[in-house]
């Protein structure tokens, strides 16, 4: 039996219950965003248009652009390490002409190192800012803040929102919105497509999202195959979603039985940090390993995604020169895709209306 190192989890109130999200509706105007469930298919198609004209817009150098947050304040408050994530959400907001603040040299440099809770954290962050992006080790640490927001909103007048930028190992919204622009972009839809997500997919929030939002997306007839080591597959309540909502979805530790018939590969790294024993880690870890040789496998016309950072799950510095190489590689144009879809979830969720 292969030993996991367990993550640590709230033990606290299990804001997951306390506090429901409203669903978008077709409305994101003052609303938090902390759970792809809060999107339907129109809800989506709408985020996705809307990218598509923006990023025409950044490459055109259209400075109009920066009217829609000026004069408004951004916060990032990230309890987690991050590099794409927090730049990507500053390049968002600064690009749209507002501000951003952060704590100096981050929340270990704060009150939060004096011990100050999440809730009075994020209530104090919201005072100075009209947006708080949130990333928390914690399940449920998004909609405690989002909780305690609404909260602070009726002393203030005004209701800071809040967007999740990982809620530890949850869910990843506009990461999972940002993979699933660029499927679309780079596949002319989803109809019939055959998504395959590789590496520790127990614990990674990117797949989690990702399964949920396109069960979401309806009636674009997709399959999705999982492929990991027993110990690092896909939760029973991802699975039991997919199945309620009608999608096909198959398990295997064997990457050849379905590269060949993928249309989408979404590679993660197996984590070692996960693994009590590292001679458990040692002994699949060579199994999930993207190299060149293997890529020659799937199809020509496959497209190969990777949230990043990524580490020796994708081989060595040569492999990664020669996958990098490869015109189906699209993680760069991915990431580039990560910020123009949240300049365009700020501005709705700022209340703009023409983009």
């Amino acid at each position: 039996m292969v030993a996991i190192a367990q993550p640590t989890h709230r033990i606290a109130r299990d804001f997951t219950s306390l506090y429901t999200p409203p669903e978008i509706a077709g409305n994101f105007a003052g609303k938090h965003i902390v759970t792809v469930e809060q999107f339907d298919r129109a809800d989506m198609e709408r985020v996705f248009e809307a990218t598509f004209r923006v990023r025409d817009r950044v490459r055109r150098n259209d400075l109009s652009l920066l009217e829609i947050a000026a004069g408004r304040v951004m916060a990032t408050l990230f309890y987690e390490a991050s590099t794409r994530t927090d730049m990507s959400f500053q390049a968002a907001m600064l690009r749209l002409g507002g501000e951003v603040i952060a704590t100096s040299g981050g929340v270990q440099f704060s009150s939060v190192y004096k011990g100050e809770n999440l809730a009075d954290t994020v209530r104090a962050v919201g005072c100075y800012a009209d947006v708080v992006v949130l990333r928390h080790p914690e399940v449920g640490s998004s909609f405690e803040a989002a909780y305690y927001l609404d909260q602070l909103g009726g002393q203030l007048g005004r209701t800071p929102v809040i967007i999740s930028g990982g809620d530890g190992v949850g869910e990843h919204p506009s990461q999972a919105l940002l993979d699933l622009f660029t499927i679309i972009d780079a596949k002319n839809g989803l109809v019939g497509k055959q998504v395959t997500m590789v590496g520790d997919l127990r614990y990674g929030r990117t797949v989690h999202s990702l399964s949920k939002l396109l069960a979401r997306y309806e009636g674009s007839n997709v399959t999705l195959n999982f492929v990991s080591p027993p110990a690092l597959r896909m939760p029973d309540y991802i699975l039991d979603y997919l199945s309620a909502n009608g999608i096909r979805f198959r398990q295997t530790d064997n990457l050849y039985d379905v590269i060949g018939q993928s249309d989408v590969i979404y590679w993660t790294r197996i984590q070692e940090e996960r693994f009590a024993d590292r001679a458990d880690y040692e002994a699949i870890a060579d199994r999930f390993i993207m190299t060149p040789e293997l890529f020659s496998h799937a199809k020509s016309d496959a497209i190969l995604m990777h949230p990043l950072p990524r580490k020796h799950e994708m081989g060595t510095q040569a492999d990664h020169d020669i996958l990098d190489a490869d015109p189906r590689s699209i993680y760069f144009r991915q990431m580039e895709n990560g910020m123009f879809v949240r300049m365009v979830l700020l501005a709705l969720a700022l209340g703009a209306t023409d983009l």
